[in-house]
């Protein structure tokens, strides 16, 4: 979440630059253990239209099943060349997210809603993990409630402003449980469903990033700037279930509404 200011059309090349270095460092880490990882969202869009960022997007975000993601967790913090570091419960208690993220030491990205969380605040790559989940669209539904209900309390131990209202179920609770509770019970909804068969991928979190297994099975090798970077196999099929509307050319309105600079950018 950014101020609601346009980004400076230099500002705003630097900032990609910085994105594609931390993904190269990320890949890099990657390829030396055997790590798969894919492009997701906003950069899956990206590579299919522009084999790059997109133009107006400012941000990369990339997907890992749980095992890839739970190994990188565990090595990157020793793997990461000194101007990187990972971001997660883990390395940081205070983070509010459920995925890592990558940042560049050096930098600064500081975001409206994070403003006073203590945590570091540079530019980042995001890594969100992806489980299975169940074909029954009833237990679908229900994983994904009871998951983001678990989140929405976690995120009321760390986003505390007039930008993030918490119900009161969420606040009581928030001061019963532990976080560290809250982490765990998060993940075992998560994962639920990662040994009773996989038939398709998912980011829990959300509806519509339904991902088969054979296709994660079969990554493809595309070009992402000068970079050469993994996509789901069948990543047309992809996008057009997690974008219904895809298209390549937005209206300017459009443009405008899809990244704002956040309250502080500092490029290193």
């Amino acid at each position: 979440m950014g101020n609601g200011k346009a980004y400076d059309k230099t500002e705003f090349i630097r900032l990609h630059e910085v994105l594609y270095d931390i993904l190269s460092e990320i890949t890099r880490v990657c390829r030396k253990f055997n790590i798969n990882y894919f492009l997701i969202g906003g950069s899956a869009i990206g590579a299919y239209f522009w084999q790059g960022i997109i133009p107006f997007d400012d941000d990369i975000d990339i997907g890992m099943t749980r095992d890839n993601y739970e190994r990188f967790l565990k090595l990157a913090p020793q793997e990461l060349r000194g101007d990187y570091l990972l971001q997660c419960y883990a390395t940081e208690p205070h983070m509010p997210y459920y995925f890592a993220k990558v940042r560049k030491r050096h930098t600064l990205y500081v975001e409206t809603v994070t403003k006073d969380v203590p945590m570091h605040q540079g530019i980042f790559v995001d890594v969100i993990p992806f489980d299975s989940i169940p074909e029954s669209s009833k237990a679908e539904r229900l994983q994904w409630k009871t998951a983001n209900f678990i989140y929405e309390i976690i995120l009321s131990k760390e986003l505390e402003s007039e930008n993030f209202i918490h119900p009161l179920t969420d606040r009581i609770l928030c001061a019963i449980l532990p976080k560290s509770v809250l982490v765990w019970m998060l993940k075992c909804v998560q994962t639920w469903y990662n040994n009773r068969g996989k038939v398709w991928y998912n980011n829990v979190m959300i509806h519509n990033d339904h991902i088969p297994t054979a296709d994660l099975d079969n990554l493809q090798t595309v070009q992402f700037g000068k970079l050469k970077v993994f996509v789901p196999d069948n990543l047309e099929q992809y996008l057009h279930r997690h974008y219904p509307t895809l298209k390549k050319h937005l209206s300017n309105e459009e443009i405008e509404q899809y990244a704002h600079a956040p309250l502080k950018l500092s490029l290193g």
